[in-house]
C-alpha cells in the first residue's frame, strides 16, 4: 500500500510523551501489511532536538528542507518555554502550518503547541484549548487575543485543527490525527492491535 506522511515539528524542550505518542501510534500502521502505512518525518530548527525529560531526537529534515506538499498532516507537540520552546514561535513553522492546512491537511497540536498555530492566524473564529497551568503565561487568554475561541478542553477539533489541554490526552490526539489520515475504520483497527486484547467471539 502507498504510504502517507505526517510531519512532526519538535521545538527544543518539547514534551516527551506528546512527541512519542505521534511516533508510536503512526508507527503501528507498519505492523501489518494490509494497513496503509503512515510515515512520520521529524523536523525542527536543529539537527538534534532535546525533550524536557531527557528524550533526544535526531530530526530527519530541518524545517528549511521541508516541501509542504509532501505531507498529509502536521503535528506540533507542546513544550516548556523555560527549556527553549519559545523557538517554536517562528515564521518557518507558521508558513508550514499555513501551507499544509490550505492544501487540506490536518494539524494536530498538544498543550501549548497550539499557540504557534494560533500565531499563524489559523484559529480565527475557531475553538481551541491549551494547557491551563503555565507558570507565567495565560495560554487560553493568548488564544483569545489571536482570534480563537478558548475552551477548557480537554480536546477540541475545529476546522481540521486538533488541540488538547495537556499530555494526558496525547494518545487520543494521535488517534484523531491517524483517523484524519487513513480513516476511522483503519485507525480503529490500529488501536485494536495496540490494545493487545483478543476480540470477543
Amino acid at each position: 500500500m502507498s504510504s502517507k506522511k505526517v510531519l512532526l515539528f519538535l521545538g527544543e524542550g518539547f514534551e516527551d510523551l506528546e512527541a512519542v505518542s505521534i511516533l508510536s501510534v503512526c508507527g503501528w500502521t507498519d505492523y501489518y501489511q494490509h494497513l496503509a502505512k503512515v510515515e512520520v518525518v521529524t523536523t525542527g530548527l536543529h539537527p538534534v532536538v532535546n525533550g524536557r525529560f531527557g528524550l533526544q531526537i535526531k530530526t530527519d529534515l530541518l524545517v528549511s528542507e521541508i516541501e509542504p506538499q509532501d505531507y498529509t498532516a502536521l503535528a506540533v507537540p507542546g513544550g516548556f518555554h523555560f527549556h527553549g520552546f519559545d523557538e517554536a514561535y517562528c515564521q518557518p513553522l507558521r508558513d508550514l502550518a499555513n501551507a499544509i492546512h490550505v492544501q487540506g491537511g490536518t494539524i494536530a497540536t498538544m498543550c501549548v503547541g497550539v499557540l504557534p498555530i494560533a500565531e499563524a492566524g489559523l484559529l480565527q473564529g475557531q475553538k481551541a484549548t491549551s494547557y491551563a497551568f503555565s507558570r507565567n503565561r495565560d495560554n487560553l487568554g493568548r488564544i483569545q487575543e489571536l482570534g480563537g475561541i478558548p475552551t477548557p478542553g480537554p480536546i477540541e477539533i475545529s476546522n481540521r485543527i486538533i488541540s488538547c489541554a495537556g499530555p494526558a490526552q496525547s494518545i487520543q490526539v494521535a488517534k484523531l490525527l491517524l483517523e484524519s489520515v487513513i480513516g476511522t475504520d483503519s485507525a480503529e483497527e490500529v488501536f485494536r492491535f495496540m490494545n493487545g486484547t483478543a476480540q470477543n467471539t
